[in-house]
């Protein structure tokens, strides 16, 4: 009976002993799984990001692209360019604020300046451009190109914004000034990625 019920004891440490390493076993395996997930989203991660971000680019280029000619078609109807100094010289965002009012689709002849997702009931439908990080546009007609210019615009960190100026002088001077801060959402006065920069702009900054 003694040896029949050490036998019998002996079976059970067995089974305890083979649950126990199928235990540790599905341990291990849970960790590895999680250890390949961790991989693939350090991986996967920064891919994901610099997709989302050339889409933000190319969108707000879209915008960027639509509201400069919504520009150049108002200059063709009036035969000067938006005032940036139309809605006031002292509120914020002047410039883009301007546009809002004078791109509207009860203008000149070629109105409306947009194309038709940008109004409702003939009106520019958002009191603001924004870009895709939801930042004004910056815009400067070639009458505020001149020193001591200054526009407050609501953006990251410095707010005082001037026109973009390079060694020969202003950029696009004769028509007029348009760009967005770009990805890193601070405003490098239109410089583009050939100066080490990433602002949206419709001149470039060579």
């Amino acid at each position: 009976m003694l040896a029949h019920g050490q036998r019998h004891a002996s079976g059970r440490n067995l089974q305890s002993k083979i649950c126990n390493l199928q235990s540790a076993f599905t341990l291990v395996e849970v960790l590895v799984v999680i250890s390949v997930i961790v991989l693939l989203l350090a991986i996967l991660f920064p891919a994901f990001v610099s997709v989302r971000r050339s889409q933000k680019v190319r969108r707000t280029e879209a915008t960027l692209g639509a509201i400069a000619a919504g520009v150049d078609a108002y200059q063709n109807d009036y035969g000067v360019y938006p005032p940036a100094e139309f809605a006031g010289a002292a509120i914020i965002n002047p410039g883009n604020r301007s546009l809002v009012v004078l791109l509207n689709a009860k203008g000149g002849r070629s109105a409306p300046y947009l194309p038709a997702a940008f109004y409702e009931d003939g009106d520019i439908r958002m009191p603001l451009f924004l870009d895709e990080w939801g930042h004004p546009f910056i815009y400067f007609d070639t009458s505020m190109m001149r020193e001591g210019t200054v526009h407050e615009y609501d953006l990251p960190g410095d707010r005082q914004v001037r026109p973009a100026v390079g060694p020969k002088g202003y950029w696009n001077f004769g028509r007029f000034q348009l760009w967005s801060c770009g990805p890193n959402e601070r405003n490098d006065r239109g410089l583009g990625s050939a100066v080490g920069s990433d602002d949206i702009a419709n001149f470039e900054a060579k």
